[in-house]
C-alpha cells in the first residue's frame, strides 16, 4: 500500500530544495551562462517532477473518470520530464568539461529523445509503456525500460565524459560527476526495497544541489571578466603536473600593443579586447585543452596532445583566428599576440615550465616589433 504522508512529505522536501535553491540564484555560474540556462531548466522539471508524482500517488486507485485521467497526465508527465533530464545531465557535463557538443553527439541525444517522445504519444493510444487498469491503478508494460535504459546511459556516459577528461590530466577538483549518481542510486534502491515510498525526485533534486554548490566552488578557478581559467586554476595544474610527472604541451600569449588599446581607446574598450583574445583561444583550443589568463594580457594554454606538431598547430590556428577576428570586428584597432610554447617533460626536476614558455613567447614579440612600430597609436 502507498504511504500517502509519507510521499508527499519527501516530495515537499524535494520542491523546497529546490525553490531554495532558485530563489537564491545558486544556479547562476559565473562567466557560464549556457550552462546556468541548463541547470535553471533542470531545476524546474525537479519542481515539477515534485509535484506530480505526490498527485499520481494520490489519485491511483480513486474511483472516477477525473482520477484516471488525473493518472495518465501524471504520470504521462514524469515520463515526459525524464526525457528533460537525463539529456540535460550529459549536456550539462559536455558543456562544462569540454565547452561544447560535437554535431554527432547532438543528433544522438536529440534521435533518443524524439524516440522516447514518440513512443510516450503512442503510449497515449496504444499502451506500450503503462496503463491504468479498471480500478484506475497504474501498471507499467514492457516499454518502461526503455526510459530507464535511456537514464542510465546518460548517466554513465556523463561519468565516461568525466573520467576520460580526468585522463587527458584536466584538473576537476569541484565537479560532481560520479557524486551525482549517489543521491540517485540510493534513492532508487530504497525505493525499490520499502514499497510505498517516493524518493526518485527528491533524490534528484539533492543531486541538483550537489551540481549547484559544486559549480560555485569551483567558480572561484573562473577568471571574471574573460570567463578563462585563472591562476588558482593553473597552481591546482602545476601541483598534479608534479605530482603525476610525464610530459604536457603548454603555449603563453601576450598580447602586442595592449596599453595603446587602453590609453587610446579606454580601459573598457581594453576589458572587450581581452574578451575577445579569450573567446578565439577557446574557440580554437576548444575541447583538446584549456585556456588559462595568466595576469593582465598574458595567457597559457595547455594542449591535451602531447606533441611538437600540436603546438605548432595551436600556434598557427591563433594566428589565422586573430587575422579573421581583425577582419570582421570593425574595431579602430587589429588585434595581436606573440606566441611560444613546447612539450616540457615535468618528471625533469631542472625544468622551469612557466618561465620556459614565458621565453618563448618573448622571443616571438621580439620578432614582431622588428617590424612593429611600438610607439603607433594602434597596432
Amino acid at each position: 500500500m502507498i504511504d500517502i504522508t509519507s510521499v508527499f512529505a519527501s516530495n515537499i522536501v524535494g520542491f523546497l530544495l529546490m525553490a531554495s535553491l532558485l530563489l537564491s540564484r545558486g544556479w547562476r555560474i559565473q562567466t557560464k551562462n549556457s550552462e546556468s540556462g541548463i541547470l535553471l531548466v533542470m531545476i524546474f522539471a525537479v519542481m515539477v517532477g515534485c509535484v506530480f508524482d505526490p498527485i499520481a500517488s494520490f489519485l491511483d486507485g480513486q474511483p472516477g473518470n477525473v482520477s484516471r485521467i488525473g493518472v495518465y497526465v501524471s504520470n504521462t508527465l514524469l515520463f515526459f520530464l525524464n526525457i528533460v533530464i537525463g539529456p540535460g545531465y550529459i549536456t550539462l557535463i559536455e558543456r562544462h568539461i569540454n565547452e561544447r557538443q560535437g554535431i554527432k553527439q547532438k543528433f544522438f541525444i536529440y534521435s533518443v529523445c524524439a524516440v522516447e517522445l514518440l513512443v510516450l504519444i503512442i503510449n497515449i493510444f496504444y499502451p506500450v509503456v503503462f496503463y491504468v487498469n479498471e480500478n484506475n491503478s497504474y501498471c507499467r508494460l514492457s516499454f518502461y525500460w526503455l526510459y530507464i535504459g535511456a537514464e542510465l546511459f546518460f548517466l554513465g556516459y556523463g561519468l565516461y565524459v568525466y573520467i576520460a577528461a580526468k585522463r587527458r590530466g584536466r584538473f576537476l577538483k569541484y565537479f560532481p560527476a560520479w557524486q551525482f549518481l549517489v543521491p540517485i542510486i540510493v534513492g532508487m534502491i530504497v525505493q525499490s526495497c520499502v514499497y510505498g515510498i517516493s524518493l526518485i525526485w527528491p533524490c534528484v533534486g539533492v543531486a541538483f544541489c550537489e551540481i549547484a554548490i559544486s559549480l560555485q566552488n569551483e567558480s572561484i578557478y573562473l577568471d571574471k571578466l574573460t570567463g578563462a581559467y585563472n591562476r588558482f586554476y593553473l597552481d591546482e595544474f602545476m601541483n598534479m603536473a608534479r605530482r603525476r610527472g610525464g610530459e604536457y604541451a603548454a603555449l603563453m600569449l601576450d598580447m602586442n600593443g595592449f596599453k595603446k588599446i587602453n590609453d587610446n581607446f579606454s580601459h573598457a574598450e581594453g576589458d572587450n579586447a581581452l574578451i575577445a583574445i579569450a573567446d578565439i583561444l577557446s574557440n580554437v583550443v576548444r575541447s583538446k585543452g584549456v585556456v588559462i589568463r595568466f595576469a593582465g594580457d598574458e595567457f597559457i594554454i595547455v594542449l591535451d596532445s602531447v606533441t611538437e606538431e600540436a603546438v605548432t598547430d595551436c600556434k598557427k590556428k591563433i594566428a589565422e583566428s586573430i587575422d579573421e577576428y581583425n577582419e570582421t570586428s570593425g574595431k579602430p584597432y587589429k588585434l595581436s599576440a606573440a606566441v611560444g610554447g613546447s612539450v616540457y617533460d615535468f618528471d625533469d626536476p631542472s625544468a622551469d615550465f612557466i618561465s620556459n614558455i614565458d621565453k618563448l613567447m618573448y622571443a616571438d614579440k621580439a620578432e614582431y616589433y622588428k617590424t612593429h612600430d611600438r610607439r603607433k597609436k594602434t597596432e
